[in-house]
C-alpha cells in the first residue's frame, strides 16, 4: 500500500470528534506511548509481543500524522519525497549530523 492510498483509507476511520485539534494534541500521547514501551523494553528486555506492539504504535503514529496531512491537504507521499529530498540535501552538502531546520 502506498503513503497516498493509506492516507485516504486511514481518513476513513476518522470520526466526527476527532476533529483537527484532536489529531494535533493527541499526536504527542501516541509518541510517548511508543517512547514508553520503548523504555520497557530497554528495562526489561526486549520480550516476545516487543515488536508486534511497536508496529501497533507506529501504525497510531501514522494515522495522526495522516489525519494533520488531511487536514493541511498535504499528501503523505509529498510529505515522504520532501523528507527524502531534504535528507539527501543535506548528506550531499555533509551537514546530516548537524543541527537546525535550514542547514
Amino acid at each position: 500500500m502506498g503513503f497516498d492510498e493509506y492516507q485516504e483509507k486511514a481518513a476513513t476511520f476518522r470520526t466526527e470528534s476527532a476533529d483537527h485539534w484532536y489529531a494535533i494534541i493527541n499526536l504527542p500521547g501516541e509518541v510517548g506511548e511508543l517512547s514508553s514501551l520503548i523504555a520497557k523494553g530497554v528495562r526489561d528486555g526486549f520480550l516476545e509481543d516487543y515488536l508486534p506492539n511497536v508496529r501497533k504504535e507506529l501504525g497510531d503514529i501514522l494515522w495522526h500524522i495522516a489525519a494533520i496531512a488531511d487536514d493541511h491537504q498535504i499528501n503523505l507521499s509529498d510529505i515522504a519525497e520532501g523528507n527524502i529530498a531534504k535528507l539527501q540535501s543535506r548528506k550531499d552538502r555533509d551537514v546530516i549530523k548537524g543541527s537546525g531546520d535550514n542547514r
